[in-house]
């Protein structure tokens, strides 16, 4: 089923259940960022009140996504709420050149031709409940920055001292010299 919905096919003032999935590939996203790996489905009820139309509910999916610090693939769970106002577009001629938003006007999108298109709101939706540091896991050891070897896996052999700034290396014995 789509993500377009005819306002129409609400009915005024009684709340219409939702229960949608939408295929992943209608939702593109930077590889940096991770990929989609299961369909979106959205959960939850429409309410109509007469040319305004409410969404409250639910998100959820699977995205592979890429650790920041051992670069492994991992499975991350989306399930996040959604909340949106739909509301007629305004006729472009009558609008301010410059108009100040409200903490409201976040949630407000608008529609024309009396369809309501959730694929936006949802989208960014599931792009906010994305974590600004991947991680694989809270305790991620991450890779050594000589050798690659994965800290998570395995223990590294790389000896410490040979890459040491000669500039630093006296401060190297000055530690060592106060032990």
């Amino acid at each position: 089923m789509s993500l377009i919905i005819d306002i129409d096919d609400i009915p005024e003032d009684e709340p219409l259940d939702l229960s949608l999935t939408e295929s992943a590939d209608q939702f593109t996203v930077d590889p940096e960022t991770g990929a989609f790996k299961e369909a979106v489905q959205v959960t939850g009820n429409l309410i109509r009140s007469n040319r305004d139309v409410y969404l409250a509910g639910q998100v959820r999916t699977v995205m592979a996504m890429t650790c920041s610090r051992c670069l492994e693939s991992f499975r991350f769970d989306v399930e996040t709420p959604i909340r949106a106002t739909f509301i007629p577009a305004p006729d472009p001629d009558s609008l301010e050149v410059e108009q100040e938003l409200v903490d409201s006007d976040i949630e407000l999108e608008y529609y024309t031709d009396q369809k309501i298109d959730l694929t936006q709101p949802v989208y960014d939706q599931i792009m906010l409940s994305l974590p600004m540091v991947q991680l694989c896991r809270d305790d991620c050891r991450g890779i050594c920055p000589k050798c690659g070897a994965s800290l998570n896996r395995e223990s590294c052999r790389c000896e410490g001292d040979e890459d040491i700034d000669p500039r630093l290396a006296v401060l190297k014995q000055l530690k060592e010299k106060l032990k």
